[in-house]
């Protein structure tokens, strides 16, 4: 407990990705995925531009962010076009354990949500799996809403919850 509120002193910073954050931004995205079990196939854990998010994200249409705290990268979050119908998605949102619970993921939606709006788009989505309880309250009470089923063109077969809100 002690490592939380020494992070709380600290100066929370959220910067874009560059490309030195790659390799560390992967670890962290596969071991939160470890840590709930959830590091299957039809994940965020297997997908092919997870080692180069920079590239990924270079495209006027997306953006990712790492949170540092110390000069630390303890997560990030990505936003990028989902279907030609005005949706964004929040992507690869992962915080490592000790940095939850500090305000880091409704900053990163936030953040997201008024990145999709200024970018044009109309709704922002989000794709999760039923155990990540603590990231569905955020979402829930950030204002989106359960769909019944995922949206056409999903890669993330294995996530079982799907939001979406209107901005």
């Amino acid at each position: 407990m002690m490592g939380v509120e020494l992070m709380v002193e600290r100066e929370i910073q959220i910067r874009e990705l560059t490309r030195q954050d790659d390799p560390l931004i992967k670890e962290i995205v596969q071991s939160v995925l470890k840590e709930y079990h959830d590091d299957l196939p039809g994940t965020a854990y297997y997908d092919p531009e997870l080692g180069e998010l920079s590239k990924y994200y270079a495209a006027p249409s997306r953006k990712y962010w790492v949170v540092t705290i110390n000069d630390q990268v303890v997560g990030g979050c990505g936003v990028a076009q989902f279907d030609d119908l005005g949706t964004a998605e929040v992507q690869k949102l992962y915080l490592l354990p000790q940095t939850r619970g500090l305000g880091i993921g409704k900053r990163l939606v936030q953040l997201s949500e008024t990145t999709a709006r200024e970018l044009g788009y109309s709704s922002l989505y989000i794709e999760t799996l039923s155990n990540m309880s603590e990231a569905l309250i955020l979402y829930e009470h950030l204002g989106f809403v359960k769909l019944s089923h995922s949206k056409s063109g999903t890669q993330h077969n294995a996530c079982d919850v799907w939001l979406e809100k209107k901005i």
